[in-house]
Formats: structure tokens, C-alpha cells, sequence
């Protein structure tokens, strides 16, 4: 939900930068079963892992260490993209700590009361949350960890790491360069044609 957010906020920046919305489409992404893979996978562990299920509760790490790699991945196919430098420095920064800490994405626990998200450590606790853990003393790499609270009245309090920031981040500047850049440069290539066609026109009138 948090990256709609992110998605919405871009766009509309985009179009008070006098972006168009049509342009959006001209963004090719390479591979995006890949994307849609990875998200499947993580959206199944969180739907899943309430309900207790054997395989899902056994095999959580596994799985979301495999949907990082799948979009890191899917990065490496769309590196050409502006923008997707960040996207992919955030994704290594996640999967780094989350690989470090038995494929769990570790959370602070003082950031979880500060978002103001008070039943989540208990559901951490109980082991039913599956991509994530609560830190500890053992925690390995926990400043790339979700310890940054983004508390109410954000539409959606959530706990994020660094690398989500680098992703939101890169993201925005995709929606961006999609909206805006294409659009000046459609601009200049306009009036490049019309000084061409100018430049000809006086020719003529001198000959």
C-alpha cells in the first residue's frame, strides 16, 4: 500500500511539472513476470503466514530470499532505465540485511509504538508475520533494518529501512524522467525544427 502511496504522490508532481500522464506508458519494462513474481511471493507470505500454514511457516525464509533475488533480476533487465539505480541499490540494501538475518527483515521495536503500530510486535512474537522479526542484540546490519517510524498522520504508519527510501526514491524519479523528461525533450526537438525550418526559410529569401 505504502508504494500506491508512493506511485500517486509522483504522478502528481509529475503533472504540476506540467508532465504528461500519456507518457507513462513509454516506460518499457523488461521481464515484468519477474516483478510480478517477487510481489506474488511476498504478498502470499504476508497473506499466509496468519493462517498458519506448515509450508509457508517452514519455508518463509527460503522464499523471500528467492523473490529478492528474482527482482534483482528483473533490475539487471531494465538497468538502461533513469531511476533504476536507486530502485536496485535499495533492493540490495534490504536483501543484504534481511539474507544476514536468516531471511527475516528485522524491525525496531521502539519505531513499531512510535508509528504508532502497537499490536505488531505481539504478532511478531507469535512467529505469524513471516517476513519479519523484532531486533536484538544479535541482529546483524540493523541500521539497513526498518528502524525509521513514518508515524500518523501518514495515510499508512509504517516502520521503513533505507533501502524502502532508496526504492520510493527511485521510483519517483522514474514516474519523473517518464512525465517530464520525455516531454522537454519532445519541447527542444520542436524548436530545434522550427530554427531549422527558420534558417531555410531565410536562406531562401537571401538567394
Amino acid at each position: 500500500m505504502l508504494y500506491l502511496y508512493i506511485i500517486i504522490i509522483s504522478i502528481i508532481i509529475g503533472l504540476l511539472r506540467n508532465g504528461k500522464l500519456s507518457s507513462l506508458s513509454q516506460i518499457s519494462l523488461k521481464k515484468i513476470e519477474l516483478i510480478l513474481l517477487a510481489c506474488l511471493i511476498q504478498a502470499g507470505l504476508v497473506f499466509l503466514g496468519p493462517k498458519k500454514v506448515k509450508f509457508i511457516l517452514d519455508y518463509s525464509s527460503h522464499m523471500i530470499i528467492f523473490s529478492y533475488i528474482v527482482l534483482l533480476l528483473a533490475v539487471w533487465y531494465n538497468k538502461e532505465l533513469k531511476g533504476i539505480n536507486f530502485i536496485a541499490l535499495g533492493i540490495a540494501f534490504n536483501f543484504i540485511v534481511i539474507v544476514a538475518n536468516g531471511g527475516h527483515m528485522p524491525v525496531l521495536l521502539s519505531s513499531l509504538y512510535k508509528a504508532g503500530l502497537d499490536d505488531f510486535p505481539l504478532v511478531l512474537k507469535e512467529g505469524i508475520y513471516v517476513t519479519h522479526t523484532l531486533i536484538t542484540e544479535k541482529t546483524l546490519f540493523g541500521f539497513l533494518a526498518d528502524v525509521i517510524p513514518l508515524p500518523p498522520p501518514f495515510p499508512d504508519p509504517s516502520v521503513v529501512s533505507v533501502g524502502d527510501f532508496l526504492l520510493f526514491y527511485g521510483v519517483f524519479s522514474l514516474i519523473q524522467n517518464a512525465m517530464v523528461q520525455k516531454q522537454n525533450s519532445g519541447i527542444r526537438n520542436q524548436n530545434s525544427e522550427d530554427k531549422e525550418l527558420n534558417l531555410e526559410e531565410e536562406q531562401k529569401t537571401k538567394a
